[in-house]
Parts: structure tokens; C-alpha cells; sequence
């Protein structure tokens, strides 16, 4: 069970740290930073500091790639992991410190493929790895490699019985199978392909789209949504699950009613979920049976193997806001010289629960032309002014609940830049982008999931999941 797993540049400049214990603080990486790489002594790949173990390589460019462990764990699996993560990294061509910086996302989305949240190494197989990433890698070569790699290990796996059998590889207990079915896990060996051949996801996807005037009145707010399926499941296999529409609210006069006994009411709804949301323009996927959502409406279906989009949505009532943009920019003049200024006075806060936080949240500011440069104060995230965009983009890689962080900024106009030209700009609003998950921007919920198999073949247990992930659209502010 690893504690953290850090990521230096040759430099020794941490770009990229993940902790799975609350027992390890962050100065620990201060400590990594000063007994191995800024020390010219140590050679061995492993440092131990009192309780604390570090286990370390070196990637080809150079990237220290290291884990830390308070408790007594088998090297041979961290070196397993460490090497893999190499791999990867090889695989998306990440190999040096400008490469990681712009695509630590990627680091982030592998690191919670191959490692659980409390730290347990469940994947370390590259080929598996790289097909349940959300971007092909940059160089599918090295797939093909591991691929032909993997098979000539498993054609030698006989030659494991003649190992003496406190050194021959260990069967997947019970509750590593369990651990690696929860987190999708697709290997070429073992029982993985009970996990996948049961399993059904649901994710709500939504994307909000708001106009805010400057006085802070909303002139135009809608959410379009999907309701995206994911299933691997044997056919013949029956489906259905309710909303939290309007027209089933007063069809049944109060949830509950029209529940089939057989299903069980989801426990993951979003913390913004609403009584009841009026849904528009809907549009479902040719394997529902639209005359049980017409007279019903329940959302029966048969599912498909694969990826479907199973059901879009409109929503323009009673949308729940995640954040709420409060700027401040006036002109100011300098008696000094007779070039102008815009200050800039922002407040981004969040209105979702404190319990969630967003991710790659992106405030763009635009800036008047012939402004060359921005002195820039924030409470939190990183700012920097693009000239090229001519905007200030306002960055959070993820950004709590229930806080609010504050900016401040001055323009440094060229010298032809009077105060009547920026006077005469025309303001382009300001744009917000972001993530968040377990959060409904229109207040829709699924109320229960049923899955229903054939009488006569074999009762299997499935997994059945519920995700939602609201993005935003077109989220602007007028000031």
C-alpha cells in the first residue's frame, strides 16, 4: 500500500504529487529533494528515514519518478509500478520537465487507472492502461511492443512449475479481485473478464450555458445533457430506470410508487439534485421502447454491448449556478503620463457543496488591445497574462466548495493607448470553463436503476454505476 507518489524534473521541481494517507505531510517532499537529488553520495534506489521508505528511478529524460511508504511493502511491486508508470509516460511521450507541466492531466488520469484511492497497485499492464485513457498515446509503437511482450510471458508461464512454490506468482484473492473489478480494471489475465462482462455505467453529462448581465441579472441560462451508457453485460438482458421529471412527479403523485419492486433507489444522487426538473426536447436511442416512457415514464431498454448515448435532454427552468463571477474593471487614468489603464477587480465563488471541488477551472479575462503587460494579485491558483489571446487566464486545478478566491489586476497600455480608446473597447465578456463531478446543473437524478436477466440463464451479480459530470458550455459574463 503506497503512501505517495511524487514526480520531480532533473531539476528536482515537484510537478506532480498524489497522496493516498493522511499520515504523510508534504514537507516530505522537501526531504526527497534534499537527501537524493541535490546529493552527489547516494546510489541506492531505495532511502529509508526512520519509518519512511523511498523507492525511486529515473526516467529516459531524466524524471524522478518516486514513492513513499510508511509501512512494510514489497519492493518487487513497487518497482513494478514505477516501471510501468515509465512506460506510459514513454508511451505519451512525456520525457522531460516542459512535456510533463503541459500534460500533467494525463499523469493525474493514469495514476488513478494503475492506483486505487487508498493506494493499492491494481494495474500495471500498459496495454490495459493505455485503452481505458481518454487520449490515444502519442506513440502506438510501444503498445504493440508490451502487447507482443505480454503474450511470450504468458506462453512461459509454464515454465513457473518448476519454481519452487514460495516463488511462483500468487492466484488474485478475493478481495483483490473485488478491488480490481471496482475500478474497471481490464487485464489479459486472471478473472478480469467477469468484471467486464457485468458491469453497467450510467453517466449524466451536462453542460451548462449562462449569460450574465453587468448588473448581475441572468439573461439567458439552459443546461443541454445526455445520459451516456456504458455496458458489458450478456444479451438478453432487460433495463430500466426512473427520473426525476415533472411528468413522472405528477403521474404518480410522489416518488416511489411506480419503483419496481426488483430495483433498489440510488444512493449516489448529486448533491444538487431537485424535486422535480422539467425536461425538453428529449431524444432517445433506438433500443428504448418508447411506449413504456410514454405511458410509464420509466426509461426501459435493452442495452447494447459498447458505448451509447441513450438520452439527450433540454433544461431551461430552475438551473443551479456552480459558480458565481463577481467582477469589478474601470478605467483609471495616471497623471504621470498620458497613458490610461484598466483595473480589474474579480471575485470567482463557488456555490456547490464544500464536500465536492472542480477541476481545471479557467477564468479567461480579455484585456483591451496594446496592453503589453498585467501586474496580477491573486488570493489562489495561477494567473498569467497571454498577449497573443490578448486575455488573462485565471487557472485552478481544482477548486473547493463553498470558497471564494479574489483577483486583482492592472493593464500596462503602450504609449499610444488614451484613456477614450479604452473607454471606446468593446469588452468581450469574460468566460468560465471547468469540471465537476457529483453535481447536477439542471437538478436531474436517476431515482432507481433495475436490471432484470433472463429467467432461465445463470443469475449473475452486476455492478451497476452512476456518474455525473457537469462541464460548462458557453458560461459568460458581461462587465
Amino acid at each position: 500500500m503506497i503512501s505517495a507518489l511524487l514526480i520531480y524534473t532533473p531539476r528536482g521541481e515537484l510537478v506532480v504529487s498524489k497522496f493516498y494517507k493522511g499520515s504523510i505531510k508534504r514537507s516530505i517532499t522537501d526531504i526527497f529533494r534534499v537527501q537524493v537529488i541535490n546529493s552527489l553520495d547516494v546510489r541506492s534506489p531505495i532511502l529509508t528515514l526512520g519509518s519512511t521508505t523511498f523507492h525511486y528511478i529515473r526516467s529516459p529524460g531524466g524524471l524522478w519518478l518516486v514513492t513513499v511508504n510508511r509501512n512494510n511493502i514489497n519492493s518487487a511491486r513497487v518497482w513494478e509500478l514505477l516501471y510501468a508508470l515509465g512506460g506510459m509516460l514513454a508511451m505519451y511521450a512525456i520525457d522531460n520537465s516542459d512535456t510533463i507541466k503541459e500534460q500533467f492531466m494525463l499523469v493525474y488520469e493514469c495514476l488513478s487507472l494503475m492506483l486505487l484511492e487508498t493506494g493499492v497497485v491494481c494495474d500495471t499492464e500498459l496495454p490495459s492502461i493505455a485503452k481505458q485513457m481518454s487520449v490515444p498515446p502519442a506513440k502506438p509503437e510501444l503498445v504493440s511492443m508490451q502487447q507482443e511482450e505480454a503474450k511470450k510471458k504468458k506462453q512461459g508461464s509454464l515454465a513457473s512449475k518448476a519454481l519452487p512454490k514460495f516463488l511462483q506468482p500468487v492466484r488474485m484473492n478475493s478481495m483483490t479481485r473485488s478491488l480490481s473489478l471496482s475500478t474497471g480494471s481490464s487485464n489479459s489475465g486472471g478473472n478480469s473478464v467477469i468484471g467486464k462482462k457485468n458491469e453497467l455505467v450510467l453517466y449524466v453529462n451536462e453542460r451548462i450555458n449562462i449569460l450574465v448581465a453587468k448588473d448581475s441579472s441572468i439573461l439567458k441560462s439552459y443546461v443541454d445533457g445526455t445520459i451516456d451508457l456504458t455496458s458489458h453485460l450478456p444479451p438478453n438482458v432487460s433495463c430500466q430506470f426512473g427520473l426525476n421529471d415533472t411528468q413522472s412527479y405528477n403521474s404518480s403523485g410522489g416518488y416511489g410508487s411506480r419503483i419496481p419492486r426488483s430495483a433498489e433507489r440510488t444512493s449516489t444522487l448529486p448533491t444538487s439534485a431537485a424535486m422535480a426538473v422539467d425536461l425538453q426536447n428529449c431524444k432517445f436511442h433506438q433500443c428504448v421502447n418508447l411506449e413504456t416512457y410514454e405511458r410509464d415514464h420509466v426509461v426501459s431498454f435493452t442495452p447494447p454491448e459498447g458505448t451509447v448515448e441513450l438520452m439527450k435532454y433540454h433544461v431551461t427552468e430552475d438551473i443551479n449556478l456552480p459558480f458565481k463571477v463577481s467582477p469589478i474593471v474601470t478605467v483609471v487614468s495616471s497623471s504621470a503620463s498620458t497613458t490610461s489603464a484598466i483595473d480589474y477587480r474579480i471575485s470567482l465563488k463557488s456555490l456547490f457543496p464544500s464536500k465536492l471541488s472542480a477541476t481545471d477551472v479557467t477564468l479567461r479575462i480579455p484585456v483591451p488591445p496594446g496592453t503589453i503587460d498585467c501586474k496580477i494579485n491573486t488570493s489562489n491558483g495561477s494567473c498569467r497574462f497571454i498577449p497573443e489571446e490578448h486575455a488573462m487566464l485565471w487557472r485552478f486545478n481544482k477548486f473547493q466548495g463553498s470558497t471564494e478566491n479574489t483577483l486583482s489586476a492592472i493593464t500596462v497600455s503602450s504609449n499610444d493607448t488614451t484613456e477614450l480608446v479604452l473607454q471606446q473597447w468593446s469588452r468581450p465578456p469574460i468566460a468560465l470553463t471547468f469540471e465537476l463531478l457529483m453535481f447536477s446543473n439542471s437538478g436531474l437524478s436517476i431515482r432507481y436503476f433495475d436490471v432484470q436477466q433472463v429467467r432461465d440463464g445463470p443469475r449473475q451479480r452486476t455492478a451497476k454505476w452512476i456518474k455525473y459530470v457537469s462541464k460548462s458550455g458557453a458560461y459568460e459574463i458581461r462587465y
